[in-house]
């Protein structure tokens, strides 16, 4: 017999790699679990765009899809030098487009929207992908109000970069300004979601507003706040919402102690000034509010600043100096349609106010045509209330105010149409929810509600 088959068999040792995978398996299962409860709990919870009861899906912030720069006008010269050192650096020409746009925002200088496009198109005929272009195209078509051709850009860039929420942020932009806003709060939802910043908090805190949720509102844009450096531009413009949210709401002393806070860190401010300034004027310091203003507008031309200062030359009986603001507020917008702006909705109101009334229906009945907004409805009706077509006017207002808005002005120009129609119920019902939202929402109409309510007797 051979010795192989005569020594003992060796003794076979377990094989427990099977088990130690297992285990090491087992193990990894555990930490995972461990670490998603953790994030649970430490990560906070998906912001909905709207109340849960009007919105179950999530969202969260940046207004703008610029991101502000406060030293716009450095930016520019070093940009331009770059691109005389190299002319064909498509980056450069991109950034040096959203540069100018940015310094539109410190300055209303509207001429600098053919420049802008023509930095952007530099950079589409070097590089056709170049994404920082084809966002600036969009920000630039919101800014001229192409709100069209703003989605349609936002579309492009998407298709290019499907995860940059800057560009969701263009969507619901025009979204929102082309009264689709059932698809506007769906597209900021994913923005939210995807990136919860002070651009998309901000832009939940405008669709709240709407929708007449202003406590949501404030709450979104104090989040906003929250998200941005201190003193930064970001911080102070989204700081000067956030007391326009306060004022609107008819909280002077809240909205005050904003702009303050704002004017602490950079005192020249002119968005907080403006914004002090309607206080002021608003606590009865009218010619204060007045100096304020024009100091203001010497530095920021808009219209709506000059169309209010015009207005506060009236109230003080200077109808010389108020006819002077709204010659003003016409040259302001033709440079602004020189510079490829679509300023028909603005120049619709303020026609239907205090310039050609009749133009001023035309004009209403176009834009409504092919934006129709709340905004665009609430004028219409007030152009055809100012034209005698008092049902009519009716018909608009009661759009204006679907989505519940809490706008003094929509509700005070319901309640004259209401009253013009001989309906005292309902024109006392809006009336006094216009000075219950903001006794002070116009120093010219404001009086004009207190006095049609006693005329109504109440």
């Amino acid at each position: 017999m051979s010795t192989l088959m005569t020594q003992p068999a060796p003794t076979r040792r377990p094989n427990r790699r099977p088990l130690v995978i297992l285990l090491f398996a087992f193990l990894i299962l555990v930490i995972m679990i461990v670490v998603r409860l953790v994030l649970d709990v430490a990560t906070p919870a998906p912001t909905p765009v709207l109340a849960p009861a009007r919105l179950n899906t999530v969202v969260r912030p940046a207004q703008g899809a610029v991101a502000p720069n406060p030293a716009a006008q450095d930016a520019i010269a070093q940009l331009q030098e770059k691109l005389r050192n190299n002319p064909e650096d498509a980056e450069s020409y991109a950034e040096l487009g959203l540069a100018m746009l940015q310094k539109v925002r410190e300055t209303a200088d509207p001429s600098l929207y053919p420049q802008a496009q023509t930095a952007f198109d530099e950079a589409l005929k070097r590089d056709p992908k170049q994404l920082n272009a084809i966002v600036g195209q969009g920000v630039l078509a919101l800014a001229r109000h192409d709100f069209k051709g703003g989605l349609v850009w936002a579309q492009k860039a998407q298709a290019l970069n499907p995860y940059r929420a800057q560009i969701l942020g263009i969507a619901v932009d025009a979204q929102v300004e082309l009264g689709q806003y059932d698809a506007a709060i769906n597209t900021l939802q994913k923005m939210i979601d995807m990136r919860p910043d002070l651009a998309s908090y901000s832009r939940v805190s405008y669709l709240r507003e709407l929708n007449g949720d202003v406590p949501g509102a404030m709450a979104a844009m104090q989040t906003a706040i929250n998200t941005a450096q201190a003193g930064t531009e970001p911080w102070l413009w989204t700081q000067v919402q956030l007391g326009n949210l306060y004022f609107n709401s008819g909280d002077l002393t809240q909205a005050e102690f904003i702009y303050r806070e704002a004017l602490q860190m950079r005192p020249d401010y002119a968005y907080a000034q403006a914004g002090l300034a309607r206080v002021q004027a608003a606590q009865g310091q009218l010619q204060e509010a007045i100096a304020t203003y024009n100091a203001v507008i010497q530095r920021l031309p808009l219209a709506d600043m000059v169309i209010t200062l015009g207005e506060w030359y009236t109230v003080s009986g200077n109808a010389q100096a108020a006819k002077q603001q709204y010659d003003l507020v016409n040259v302001i917008q033709q440079l602004n349609a020189s510079a490829g702006m679509n300023v028909d909705l603005e120049l619709a109101l303020f026609n239907a106010n205090h310039g050609d009334k009749v133009l001023a229906e035309k004009q209403a009945r176009a834009v409504y045509g092919y934006r129709p907004t709340i905004l665009a409805a609430d004028t219409l009706a007030r152009a055809l209330y100012q034209n005698g077509k008092y049902a009519e006017a009716q018909t608009y207002s009661e759009k204006a105010l679907r989505l519940g808005t809490r706008d003094a002005t929509f509700h005070f120009h319901a309640g004259m149409i209401a009253a013009a129609l001989g309906d005292k119920a309902k024109a006392r019902e809006h009336l006094n929810l216009a000075l219950t939202i903001n006794p002070n929402f116009s120093l010219l109409y404001a009086p004009e509600a207190q006095a049609k309510l006693k005329e109504l007797g109440q």
